[in-house]
């Protein structure tokens, strides 16, 4: 993909030194702590003045003992690293075994080290090379990684930048300087310059200058967005706003249940064992999770122990408390035009019937230039909610819930609606209660070839089959009968199978109307081939709506989400928010994503699916970071874009 701006606020509008002076500066006395009333001497002046008397006074770096901070001096890749820990405020360590084979325990810094790399600050590797001066190109790249904005650096890496001679970089380190060239306000503020001289040793006061906006970008905010056109009338929008102020945990997942009741009981095994246990319940699956680590290694640790006992294990980072932190989230918006021609249209999970598929292989299937997940599903695949494909309707509303017509003009359109269904003879009419999903007591439920080869019902109750609206046969006392390809299963039990058994004999003609009925009686609804569920709804007019059923928890704390939403000026929006991964995204609560939208610009807006199933495809690739921990989830139905 290749950018083509960085936009501000809306979418509407888009040699290394000498070996003596490395060595010089492993030597620095650390000055005893004290508010610089003054910058040192040598610093009076200089560009990054301010931000150097700021880190001073804030115990994060130093001067030498005769009060000089020599900014002009190479700093080297082991002071760098110490002051952004200290910036970071790490807690200092001594592991037994050292970290690095060049970082002996009796180093001065060896302490700051190990702290880095325990908490990925730096990368595993064998040699730290600590003496040699840091680079100006790996100190932007350890201020990125350091704020958390390595993800953002790998689709960076092709974004245009103000620096002629960076074009020669690996893609990891041009995007690091992408991020730090371009981010709102910028990580690089040095005096104005064509050229970055990244393998130019880095100074003292470029360091200072560095870990300062690190530190402004923490605790006053940061952003970053870039756009990408991904050919007419639709455009990619990534953005990330802020970084996570506090220090996460480790722990270890061992188990993830539906059932609440074996959660609790292997949560209470593990305290038995004097592990401090945990039951986070997302997307409805109760997961238990053991420990609070302050490194991987120590979770990794017991993971290790735990999967030797026949345990499945994850390593997980996580908070204690999503909601309270300013930071960060990442979000994506697809733009799309109906007027060029882009247009929206759901479609199955499975192959050639309900069941659940990764959206990246169904983008793929149906060579679409983008896609999202659905709505809400079962756990086998059954789509829980609105679901018309093609004029076929898959799935009847869940009653109060808000669904979204997709026109044949691209236009969206968001109503509650209700099912209205009934199946009638010349002689006898029935309602009908839904479509392809479990047939409750006393109900009459429709199954189209979509719900697979059979309606997987017991044994009692009675089935008619119809084919080009003539009954063929009426069966009870079997179930699970076959579903004709061209036809359907009209399946009761109770009182909905005795007027089966009754009003049906084979060679009956009878009309079935399946109808969605919209609030507001807007007749276009009629016209609409396509139509999703979700909810709840998000925007109506520009305001936040929310309710229509959903928990507490599931409106108010922070997950994944996924909505789609209508602009003012008739554009639309498909919205990706990444969350339960700290360094990452936190997720929205769905306050926190309505007033987002509605930020851009929109006027209407619908949540869809989220949690672990939140997914964007963007020409058969997954842009966004699924929370799950198996990576990209397998859901019932996707949404994609196509092209004009």
């Amino acid at each position: 993909m290749k950018v083509v701006d960085v936009i501000g606020v809306g979418i509407a509008s888009s040699r290394a030194a000498r070996v003596g002076l490395a060595v010089a500066s492993l030597l620095v006395i650390i000055m005893p702590a004290r508010v610089f009333a003054q910058s040192p001497p040598d610093v009076v002046g200089h560009w990054a003045e301010g931000r150097i008397r700021e880190l001073l006074a804030r115990r994060i770096v130093e001067t030498f003992p005769d009060g000089s901070f020599r900014p002009h001096e190479p700093l080297s890749r082991a002071r760098f690293i110490a002051w952004i820990v200290a910036a970071k405020g790490l807690p200092l360590l001594r592991p037994a075994t050292p970290g690095f084979a060049d970082v002996p325990p009796e180093h001065p810094l060896a302490p700051h080290l190990e702290a880095a790399l325990a908490y990925g600050v730096v990368p595993a590797t064998p040699r730290l090379r600590p003496e040699e001066p840091v680079t100006r190109g790996e100190a932007v790249d350890l201020i990125v990684r350091a704020l958390g904005y390595t993800f953002e650096s790998a689709y960076m890496a092709g974004v245009p930048v103000p620096y002629a001679d960076v074009n020669g970089l690996p893609p990891a380190l041009r995007g690091a300087v992408a991020v730090a060239a371009l981010a709102s306000p910028p990580l690089l503020r040095e005096p104005p310059s064509p050229r970055l001289r990244p393998a130019e040793p880095l100074t003292r006061g470029e360091g200072a200058a560095l870990v300062g906006a690190y530190l402004e970008a923490v605790e006053r905010g940061i952003t970053l967005r870039a756009t990408f056109p991904l050919g007419t009338g639709t455009t990619l929008v990534l953005e990330k706003r802020g970084a996570l102020r506090t220090l996460p945990v480790w722990r270890v997942q061992v188990g993830a249940f539906t059932e609440p009741d074996r959660a609790a009981r292997l949560a209470e095994q593990m305290r038995a064992r004097g592990l401090p246990a945990f039951v986070d319940v997302l997307d409805e699956f109760h997961k238990v999770r053991v420990g609070n680590f302050a490194t991987r290694a120590e979770a990794q640790a017991l993971a290790d122990r735990l999967r030797a006992e026949g345990f499945p294990t994850w390593v997980i980072l996580t908070l204690r408390d999503f909601e309270t932190q300013p930071g960060p989230f990442w979000a994506a918006y697809l733009v799309l035009e109906p007027a060029a021609g882009v247009r929206l249209r759901p479609a199955l999970g499975g192959v050639q019937s309900l069941g659940r598929g990764r959206p990246s292989e169904v983008a793929r299937r149906y060579g679409a230039l983008a896609a999202v997940n659905g709505g809400f599903y079962a756990p086998g695949g059954d789509p829980l909610g609105c679901l018309v494909i093609d004029g076929v309707l898959i799935s009847e509303p869940v009653p109060g819930r808000t669904c979204a017509a997709l026109l044949p003009d691209g236009q969206v359109l968001f109503d509650q609606v209700s099912f209205a269904g009934a199946v009638a003879t010349e002689v006898a009419a029935a309602p009908v209660h839904g479509v392809n999903r479990e047939r409750g007591p006393n109900e009459l439920i429709v199954y189209r070839a979509a719900f697979g080869p059979s309606t997987r019902t017991n044994v009692h109750g009675a089935e008619a089959v119809v084919v080009g609206d003539v009954v063929q046969q009426v069966v009870e006392g079997r179930g699970n009968a076959a579903i004709p390809p061209d036809g359907y299963v009209l399946s009761g039990h109770g009182t909905a199978g005795a007027w089966l058994r009754q009003a049906l004999r084979p060679g009956d003609r009878v009309t079935l109307r399946l109808d969605l009925v919209p609030a507001s009686g807007d007749p276009r609804w009629a016209q609409a081939p396509h139509v999703v569920g979700g909810g709840p709804r998000l925007l109506a007019g520009g305001r936040y709506v929310g309710g229509e059923g959903f928990t507490d928890g599931f409106l108010h704390r922070r997950h994944p989400r996924t909505a789609l939403a209508r602009l003012a000026d008739g554009r639309l929006l498909l919205v990706v928010v990444d969350g339960r991964q700290p360094y990452h995204s936190l997720g929205m609560t769905l306050p926190e994503l309505a007033a987002t939208l509605a930020a851009l610009g929109a006027t209407d807006a619908l949540n869809l699916d989220g949690g672990g199933s939140t997914t964007l495809v963007v020409r058969g690739t997954v842009v966004n970071l699924p929370s799950d921990e198996s990576g990209e989830r397998a859901v019932s139905d996707v949404l994609l874009v196509q092209r004009p």
